[in-house]
């Protein structure tokens, strides 16, 4: 399928989804626009301090002014997920936490850590480190766009690496999963699509792989309607970031799609998998056809519709929209992947704190 027809159904999708996108589909693309829609902002009271307990979607009227939350900053909430109904006694903080806040390195400048904390069953816990389930994705960002440059869940850790040659440098972390990029040296809105190359490479590489993989990648800015959870108001329209990762280079054929909403508000806000409903090498359609019976049964999302090209069914998704409290009253200490991942072979030289040497 050609790029201007996907495109262009996909904009037609959404726009019947959340109606006729306003004028914020015009957003004009810089690094601080898109910095801004990465990380989580903090409400701030008259006095500009910082209110504890209060996110910018409660429709608080204390909530006078908000900005990003800055590197080292204590999270004064945390974004969870929301529940099947049938968990809500079981889980009722929501069975992930996915907070989004600026981590200063020596390598990369500043990145984004937004985490996946499990907190329900198996003895998960909110605030600790489960190796068994928990992660983050590490979004690296640049003056022209802003890539997802490492990643670690169930399966394990990856550094994601854009087309290299010889010891695997900060650059290729920049351009690798690509979220979303722009020309800084012509004005233009944030929205446009790509073919990402990457490769995934354990901690301990060093070196540039010898092949790489394709990924179509489209991106634009769309209002989109988010649940609230029971007693938390009403559900919410924001201007959103939507950037989508197809398996492979062509979206008629591409095996699958990771679907990532991104708000000024909150930072990652949603997330979604959709797989080629005719299966693939891996899984069968008999699967992906069951897989997404049962997810539509978990009622953990609301619908959305389907990306453009093969037809998709949705398997698995997360909308971190239950603000929660943070268990210290001061606000609690960022995440805890980048604090691992420094201490993890190769890779931790990329994301060393400020004043440690690294490999440039």
């Amino acid at each position: 399928m050609a790029a201007r027809a996907v495109w262009g159904l996909l904009g037609a999708m959404l726009g019947a989804l959340v109606g006729a996108p306003p004028a914020a589909a015009a957003i004009v693309a810089t690094a601080a626009t898109l910095r801004d829609f990465m990380i989580q902002n903090v409400c701030l009271d008259a006095a500009g301090a910082v209110l504890i307990g209060r996110s910018p979607i409660d429709g608080d009227l204390a909530c006078t002014a908000q900005r990003d939350l800055r590197p080292g900053e204590r999270l004064p909430y945390h974004k969870d997920d929301h529940p099947s109904p049938a968990d809500r006694a079981a889980a009722p903080e929501g069975y992930q936490r996915h907070d989004s806040f600026p981590v200063a390195t020596a390598a990369l400048g500043t990145v984004v850590e937004d985490s996946f904390d499990f907190g329900a069953g198996d003895r998960r816990r909110f605030g600790a480190f489960d190796p068994d389930s928990d992660g983050a994705d590490i979004v690296v960002l640049s003056p022209g766009a802003a890539a997802i440059g490492a990643t670690r869940d169930a399966g394990g850790f990856k550094l994601w690496v854009g087309p290299c040659d010889g010891p695997v440098t900060a650059a290729a972390l920049r351009h690798s999963w690509l979220v979303a990029e722009f020309d800084p040296r012509r004005p233009a809105p944030l929205a446009g699509h790509a073919t990402a190359r990457l490769a995934g490479l354990p901690a301990a590489r060093s070196a540039c792989p010898p092949r790489f993989s394709s990924a179509y990648t489209i991106w634009r800015i769309a209002p989109f309607r988010y649940r609230a959870a029971p007693g938390q108001g009403m559900p919410v329209v924001l201007t959103t970031l939507i950037s989508e990762h197809y398996g492979g280079a062509d979206p008629a054929t591409a095996d699958h799609v990771e679907r990532f909403y991104f708000t000024r508000e909150l930072g990652g806000t949603r997330w979604e998998r959709w797989q080629n409903a005719a299966g693939d090498k891996q899984v069968s359609a008999a699967w992906v056809a069951r897989r997404a019976a049962w997810f539509a049964a978990t009622g953990r999302c609301s619908k959305a519709p389907p990306p453009a090209g093969a037809p998709m069914a949705l398997i698995d998704c997360r909308e971190w929209t239950r603000i929660e409290p943070p268990a210290d009253p001061a606000g609690d200490p960022p995440g805890f992947f980048i604090r691992r991942l420094r201490r993890l072979g190769e890779a931790a030289a990329f994301f060393a704190a400020p004043g440690i040497p690294h490999r440039d």
